[in-house]
């Protein structure tokens, strides 16, 4: 559907779990929305560099407008392309489905960011112009919960976004579902996908949470994306929840395999890790891009009401870099 609710192109479908999850699987599906796709009227320049930044925005409780706004701020980038690979976003009203006795869901998660309002990902991109694709993972909260909401994964630009697919990923605690789109400045295509992982294990299967849950899940996402498409280069950034080994971990090792840069990461920590609030590397945002091209990225010092701190950065051909 689009941002109002009316039919849409569709997103295309790429399953990445194994045989085995479906049906645990189907029960969290019949608890979602559909997807959510829409290309705004804000219009950047086709200029380089592209801004691209990577946040969990704790369902609601992040302030997005103060973010975009940071991003965008500065003369020299009020009119350039941005993008926000966002996790834990969500989506509310009528297209949410009603409950059904098998359905399965998550814990409700409602946030509220200082300065703003609780604001649906699908309201905030239709009030500022902005293109979007989301694709919720999971209901967020039980049948009684009210109003009816779904999260997920999104991706948000002042540029319009092409081919949007969404990846449902191997079950491991709860549905996950990354999301992929293109964008095209000038004749440069961008690849991108937000992505976010199990934090951990179900307790059954409480040994695989250090790192196998995760790395299993990355496996399945990097079967799917990158793509074949020829000199396009490519974003991966996400919520990838490393909380136990950090950068050394499985998942985030495969990933750096094919997502190779930048060489120096910034090492500062992204997240407050739910015990004893000591800092973790849980966000990750990485690119490969064709030679010569320039990247890089900084962990900004506000979580703008977040319990994650954003990733932002820059990325350009070498005909642009300077």
């Amino acid at each position: 559907m689009d941002l109002d609710g009316c039919p849409a192109p569709p997103v295309a479908w790429a399953p990445a779990a194994p045989p085995g999850d479906l049906p645990v699987l189907r029960r969290w599906r019949a608890a979602v929305g559909p997807a959510r796709v829409g290309n705004g009227t804000a219009r950047a320049t086709v200029r380089w560099p592209l801004t691209v930044a990577v946040w969990n925005a704790n369902v609601g409780g992040g302030a997005i407008r103060a973010l975009w706004d940071h991003m965008t701020q500065a003369r020299e980038r009020a009119t350039r392309p941005a993008v926000l690979l966002l996790q834990e976003v969500f989506a509310a009203g009528s297209t949410i489905p009603p409950q059904t006795p098998t359905a399965a869901w998550a814990r409700r998660i409602a946030g509220t960011p200082a300065g703003e309002h609780r604001t649906d990902i699908c309201s905030f991109a239709r009030g500022a112009g902005l293109s979007l694709v989301y694709v919720p993972s999971m209901r967020n909260g039980s049948p009684a919960a009210d109003p009816p909401e779904d999260r997920g994964n999104a991706i948000l630009a002042n540029v319009p976004l092409s081919s949007p697919t969404a990846i449902e990923l191997p079950f491991e605690r709860q549905r996950r579902v990354a999301v992929t789109a293109a964008l095209t400045i000038g004749d440069q295509t961008v690849e991108l996908c937000s992505v976010h992982l199990d934090n951990r294990a179900p307790w059954l299967r409480a040994w695989r949470t250090p790192g196998s849950a995760r790395r299993r899940q990355m496996a399945a996402l990097l079967g799917s994306f990158p793509g074949s498409r020829a000199g396009a280069a490519r974003v991966l950034g996400g919520d990838f929840n490393t909380w136990v080994g950090g950068r050394r971990e499985k998942a985030y090792q495969h990933a750096r395999a094919h997502f190779p840069l930048p060489a120096q990461p910034d090492p500062k920590p992204t997240h407050h890790f739910e015990i004893g609030g000591w800092l973790r590397h849980s966000d990750h945002l990485m690119f490969r891009v064709p030679p010569g091209w320039n990247c890089e990225y900084r962990r900004l010092d506000d979580t703008f009401g977040s319990d994650h701190y954003p990733l932002v950065g820059t990325l350009e051909p070498a005909s642009e870099t300077r």
